[in-house]
């Protein structure tokens, strides 16, 4: 995807100055997302790592993605400060700017494309196991998801990497941005081409594989069927929850970066659409916070309605508990047992020995309890 504050030249006018105000409400607003976004996403992966029994094929999808949105709130940022947007205010300037740039657009469309691949990945093994049950053991073969999982981040970084070769930080009416410089023709091209390969046919694929999914499960015996034992009815009823998860990430993974496909086709067709735009706000909502809230809003589908997840979260915050509580009193009684030590050095210092009238008499200066 191509960055979306490209503008024509004459397109910005700085005569009306941006309001500090709208600057700090979206300021404060990204910087939240950034933060849940880089935290759910890590309590994610440290929960898969730390439970033995999240350790399905589903979930190594699901992390997968989580390490793709960790990786894009880590830049998302860092891009912000370099292309000081809402106000003119640049904090990151100089070569430093430019890597950053490069490196925050490039890995926002790697992980963007990662975290689509992965929701196929998660839509067909969700497929497989639930329409063709007994054919779930040759994609749950450990090689074929590790070159699964390699594959979905081979294919964004070789594509991806016009972004690093041709973006850098420009200059227009005083105004700092980070953009994708090559002839307008390629770049339709491009953006064209990833559109259609990266968000169109995802989206019909899984659309197609979650129909067919959700046809498959209400479709087969309910509970009230006595040919149906306790188990299998259970084991249904658990296929219906992920499902409804996994589509619930779906849904709000499209939703989220749907506005920015729209507004950068307008932005390509119809630039005069943005004129009286000053503060940029539709670029802020649509390029940095919408991107933002599909990196944070999957720890929060997961940790809400999974319960695994739920039960791994609670395991994984007593370990950290338990954690920290040993090592401050560790640090604690390390402390104390240095100041006994200081305070016997001082006993043995201060104690002194005397004879008044033949009486031998010990004067003892502290009591180490």
């Amino acid at each position: 995807m191509n960055n979306s504050t490209v503008q024509p030249p004459g397109v910005y006018s700085p005569e009306t100055p941006c309001s500090a105000m709208i600057s700090t409400l979206f300021t404060a607003l990204l910087s939240t997302v950034s933060v849940a976004a880089f935290l759910g996403n890590l309590l994610v992966i440290a929960c898969f790592v730390n439970t033995q029994s999240l350790r399905t094929s589903t979930n190594y999808y699901i992390v997968n993605m989580a390490v793709s949105d960790f990786l894009c709130a880590c830049f998302n940022w860092p891009l912000y400060a370099a292309e000081g947007m809402l106000t003119t205010r640049v904090f990151i300037s100089g070569p430093v700017a430019n890597f950053v740039c490069k490196a925050g657009i490039y890995f926002r469309g790697t992980s963007q494309v990662v975290s689509v691949l992965s929701l196929i990945l998660i839509a067909v093994d969700r497929y497989v196991a639930i329409v063709f049950p007994l054919k779930l053991t040759l994609l749950a073969r450990g090689r074929i998801r590790l070159s699964l999982l390699v594959l979905t981040w081979i294919i964004p970084v070789a594509c991806g990497f016009p972004y690093f070769l041709y973006t850098k930080i420009v200059k227009v009416d005083d105004q700092t941005f980070c953009r994708i410089v090559w002839d307008k023709l390629v770049n339709a091209i491009y953006n064209f081409t990833g559109f259609a390969v990266f968000y169109c046919a995802p989206l019909f694929a899984i659309t197609i594989l979650y129909t067919r999914i959700v046809r498959t499960v209400r479709n087969r015996p309910n509970a009230a069927d006595k040919t149906q034992d306790h188990q299998a009815n259970k084991r249904e009823q658990q296929n219906q929850k992920i499902t409804t998860i996994l589509i619930s990430i779906v849904v709000g993974f499209f939703i989220c970066w749907t506005p920015l496909c729209i507004y950068l086709a307008l932005k390509m067709f119809h630039p005069e659409l943005f004129v009286q735009d000053k503060c940029k706000v539709m670029v802020a909502l649509f390029f940095y916070l919408f991107p933002s809230l599909s990196t944070a809003i999957n720890p929060v589908i997961l940790f809400l309605f999974s319960t695994n997840y739920r039960q791994a979260l609670k395991s994984f915050s007593l370990l950290l508990y338990n954690f920290f509580r040993y090592r401050f009193f560790r640090y604690t009684a390390r402390r104390v047992g240095s100041s006994h030590l200081e305070e016997e050095d001082n006993n043995a210092v201060m104690s002194t020995r005397f004879r008044r009238g033949g009486t031998r008499s010990t004067i003892v200066f502290g009591k180490i309890s």
